[in-house]
């Protein structure tokens, strides 16, 4: 048995491990398309890595809601800030299919999102419930109301690949890289030298 401490939430979320299940005929051609600003790839990066489990996505309205009530899950697992993808409302109303792609600045093709929430959410009461505060000069509160765009969108992601790094490429553990190496730790009962890490 391991004498590790279960991830949170209870499990380890790999959201790139099942590919999506598309409607007959495969991969839809000429999906909608979001290119993740730097905040998103971020973002996308944890949950398809399992740094945000239990997340399997950007937050749908019901956790939305409950996290920014409650700092809880619609589950009731703590949670303390809204995860989500903000989308112009031109882009909010133009979506027809409930399938995205997710891309990088260049063009790669970091996920699909099966879109299962689209609303316009209330900034100012998200700004004094998750900030405790609606001034803008809080630099989260003015990144919030003048570079987040109108309308959210949530739901499931589907990992292709990993936002690649080129800084310290051999220093970035995913969670499961972690608890793998944590594992091997423990069962050796010492610290690995410097040279496991290499």
């Amino acid at each position: 048995m391991s004498r590790l401490i279960p991830p949170y939430g209870g499990e380890l979320k790999d959201l790139c491990a099942a590919p999506p299940e598309f409607p007959e005929g495969g991969v839809p051609q000429n999906l909608p398309c979001v290119t993740l600003n730097a905040r998103h790839l971020c973002d996308a990066e944890l949950l398809l890595n399992g740094g945000f489990s239990p997340l399997d996505g950007f937050m749908i309205k019901a956790d939305y809601d409950q996290v920014v009530d409650s700092m809880r899950l619609a589950d009731g697992t703590l949670w303390p800030m809204p995860v989500v993808l903000d989308v112009s409302s031109d882009f909010a109303a133009s979506l027809e299919d409930e399938w995205i792609e997710l891309r990088d600045a260049e063009g790669v093709l970091i996920a699909y999102m099966q879109v299962a929430s689209c609303w316009q959410p209330d900034k100012t009461r998200e700004a004094e419930s998750v900030y405790g505060s609606s001034d803008a000069a809080h630099p989260a509160v003015d990144h919030l109301f003048n570079r987040t765009h109108e309308y959210y969108l949530g739901g499931r992601l589907f990992g292709v690949s990993e936002p690649l790094h080129y800084d310290f490429r051999s220093s970035r553990f995913t969670p499961a890289q972690l608890r793998g190496e944590a594992s091997r730790v423990v069962s050796r009962g010492r610290v690995p030298d410097a040279q496991s890490h290499a």
